[in-house]
């Protein structure tokens, strides 16, 4: 099951847009119903090992192309799309309970960062006798303080004309994507477009799944905590999970490999996805049917 190192570094050579390009003429969404939602996913490789690898907060497995365009060369990999109706951390996992039932039938690997690295907890905790290995990046744990400043925040938001909603969050991604790489040129131009499709229900929905995510914490539930071999990838100086909260994240997992890259911001799972990719390789090789 190991990618080799030549087909890898060839893919990763092609800049972004044309990895873009090529991913989007070779994949096509998936439209099913789950739990009386429509989803959206891909589906792609084949392998004895199913990667499930979960969306960031923009909820669009498009952009997780880089990882799907590695993984598949030696994996089954199935990514999806959050749908935008989906306004409760019960229904996200039951749309993903039913997406399972209908694309797998052995053990898969969880993949989950930011947003979805608190989605993956959830759902490892869900389907621990399935889940061959746990990977997170760029996480934290359920914080309830955070739960209340959201729930002012969407409070505001949700009475916010378009216009005015896509000018503050343009100016937050401003923000978390600072830098003048190639890489980080090509994500601004990127979450423009994501930006001027977003709306202000699907932001009010996508929030409110965080604030269950922060309310029904892991740490006080009765199911037993995952156990099985863990990758926890995080950054350093990461504006938006603290060295506290990444430390409480470890002392979850205290069996977890971690790996600490040295970056500024929160998208280093996109600027830098060769390294993060070829740190997940290396586990998945180890960890692997």
């Amino acid at each position: 099951m190991n990618i080799s190192r030549p087909d890898l570094d060839s893919i990763m050579r092609l800049d972004l847009d044309s990895q873009l390009s090529a991913f989007r003429s070779t994949h096509r969404l998936i439209r099913s119903t789950f739990a009386d939602i429509t989803w959206s996913y891909v589906v792609g490789g084949h392998g004895l090992d199913t990667l499930l690898l979960l969306p960031g907060a923009p909820g669009i497995a498009e952009m997780a192309f880089p990882y799907i365009i590695a993984f598949e060369r030696s994996h089954r990999v199935i990514a999806p799309s959050y749908p935008a109706d989906v306004g409760s951390l019960a229904q996200l996992l039951a749309g993903i309970d039913g997406l399972l039932e209908a694309e797998t039938a052995g053990s898969i690997h969880v993949i989950g960062a930011s947003y979805s690295g608190l989605v993956a907890q959830h759902l490892v905790a869900r389907h621990a006798s399935r889940v061959a290995s746990l990977l997170i990046g760029d996480t934290g744990v359920a914080r309830r303080d955070r739960a209340i400043a959201l729930g002012i925040a969407i409070a505001v938001i949700a009475r916010m004309p378009r216009l005015g909603f896509h000018a503050a969050i343009a100016l937050v991604l401003r923000n978390l994507l600072r830098g003048d790489t190639p890489a980080h040129s090509f994500w601004q131009h990127y979450f423009k477009g994501v930006v001027a499709a977003l709306t202000v229900p699907e932001f009010v929905n996508r929030v409110r799944v965080m604030i269950d995510m922060d309310r029904q914490s892991l740490q006080h539930q009765t199911v037993p905590r995952w156990c099985g071999p863990t990758l926890l990838l995080e950054t350093a100086n990461d504006p938006l999970f603290s060295a506290a909260e990444r430390a409480a994240l470890r002392t979850c997992y205290p069996q977890a490999e971690v790996h600490t890259f040295y970056s500024q911001g929160h998208i280093t799972a996109l600027t830098r996805s060769p390294e993060y990719i070829a740190v997940m390789t290396d586990f998945l090789v180890r960890h692997g049917t």
